[in-house]
């Protein structure tokens, strides 16, 4: 079922619900598993003690899955020998940190041994592993984290990590864990239709790890994410043709997009975003071919507070929860704004720039908005009307405007950002307070 998984480690029955799976650790001693000789005097140190190399020589000539098997190790007390500091990650203030260490699997894993480094993995509160050349199973990598009762952050990214399970029915159930942080981005992770993770994570990091979907059952593993960010990834939309048969429709990079194909894939699609956690305040998914958000999302997500979507295809403005207080949906492909803004009651920060809107009807605008970007855009008329009373910053730089419409009083705008558009001059009193 699993590829690399440590023969410490078992599966078995979960529970009544059919093919569920829970993780364990296997710590019986097969029967016929040999006893390993202790070192024989001539080769101890004058004090009497064996030497770390002594110690560690037969683990090292082992294959590398069989590093931390229990069932293996040397079972002769030494009860004085004990592990140089270089050998176990030590950490500093509740953290350590291995990152950019050019780690391989192996070496993480002696330095994350259980037995080895007890007390140094009691101490982890945080650990960065990041930018190495850790090339392993997500569900493997976990296994190592089964004594680090405390620790709250991990920081993983920028290996090799993938995920080989290969029954996407199956999950597993990990022992108590108080995890809250995780970043695996930059892996080739691939898929998340089998992702294992303890569910007690609260934020994840997921982005530029060459998924192509969001899947169902994403929302039901994480149930307790209030942060996601799955950004520079490529989603896929699946258009159905005529006869009922799915094509699967991967809209292309910037510079090459087909625009009768998105048309069809909007009307037709099947979207890529199948799920996502109910608590999640913060999501970030720009950069990943998103066309539309499903229509689900507004009232999925209800305790959304931070959007990005920028640098995606979406033509029009979506439906967003009224708590939303952040909103970027820059560099897309909208023209209009429509009425609905105004029911984000909550919005504060606006940034829409390098889209193609041509209109700007600021009675559709949010009342509690403070900053807005709408540089880059096709505007060519700039209405400044008392509807923005609380707008403090406006930024309509590189539009068309030939006209500005001071048509009321703003008290709190103290920045306007209206440079490379075609205004001939400014209207009389125009900035007075």
């Amino acid at each position: 079922l699993l590829s690399d998984l440590p023969s410490h480690l078992k599966l078995s029955p979960a529970g009544k619900a059919p093919r569920s799976l829970q993780l364990s650790r296997n710590s019986g001693r097969s029967s016929g598993a040999a006893l390993e000789p202790s070192a024989p005097a001539e080769e101890l140190s004058p004090s009497g003690v064996p030497s770390l190399l002594q110690i560690l020589s037969p683990r090292l000539r082992r294959s590398p899955g069989n590093l931390l098997r229990k069932g293996e190790r040397n079972t002769t007390a030494l009860p004085t020998a004990t592990a140089e500091p270089t050998l176990c990650g030590t950490p500093i203030n509740g953290t350590l940190n291995l990152s950019h260490s050019n780690l391989t699997q192996d070496e993480l894993m002696l330095k994350l041994d259980e037995n080895l480094c007890k007390a140094q993995l009691d101490r982890i509160l945080e650990l960065d592993i990041s930018h190495n050349n850790v090339e392993m199973d997500l569900l493997s990598l976990f296994s190592l984290f089964f004594y680090m009762e405390n620790t709250l952050s991990i920081d993983a990214s920028f290996n090799k990590l993938t995920i080989n399970i290969l029954d996407p029915r199956s999950f597993c159930e990990f022992p108590s864990h108080r995890l809250l942080f995780l970043n695996i981005s930059n892996n080739p992770i691939n898929s998340l239709d089998t992702l294992c993770l303890p569910s007690s994570i609260k934020e994840i990091d997921l982005s530029f790890t060459n998924i192509s979907q969001i899947p169902l059952n994403f929302a039901q593993k994480l149930f307790n994410l209030e942060k996601m960010y799955v950004q520079g990834n490529h989603f896929i939309y699946t258009a159905f043709s005529e006869s009922g048969n799915a094509l699967p429709m991967c809209v292309p990079p910037p510079g090459t997009v087909n625009i009768n194909a998105l048309s069809f894939v909007r009307k037709e699609a099947g979207t890529p975003i199948e799920s996502l956690p109910e608590k999640v305040k913060h999501l970030g998914m720009s950069n990943c071919s998103i066309v539309e958000l499903p229509e689900w999302f507004a009232d999925t997500v209800e305790e959304l507070l931070f959007l990005d979507l920028s640098s995606n295809h979406i033509s029009e403005l979506p439906n967003f929860p009224p708590s939303l207080q952040y909103l970027d949906i820059s560099n897309n492909d909208i023209k209009v704004i429509s009425p609905t803004l105004k029911s984000l009651s909550n919005l504060t920060i606006f940034r829409i720039q390098n889209n193609k809107i041509m209109g700007m009807h600021t009675e559709f605008f949010p009342p509690a908005l403070k900053k807005c970007d709408l540089s880059k855009n096709k505007l060519k008329v700039l209405s400044l009307t008392s509807a923005l009373e609380k707008l403090e910053h406006l930024n309509v730089s590189g539009n068309l405007i030939r006209r500005l419409e001071p048509a009321g009083h703003l008290p709190a705008l103290t920045s306007l950002d209206s440079s490379h558009n075609l205004i001939p001059e400014l209207p009389d009193g125009f900035g007075a307070s």
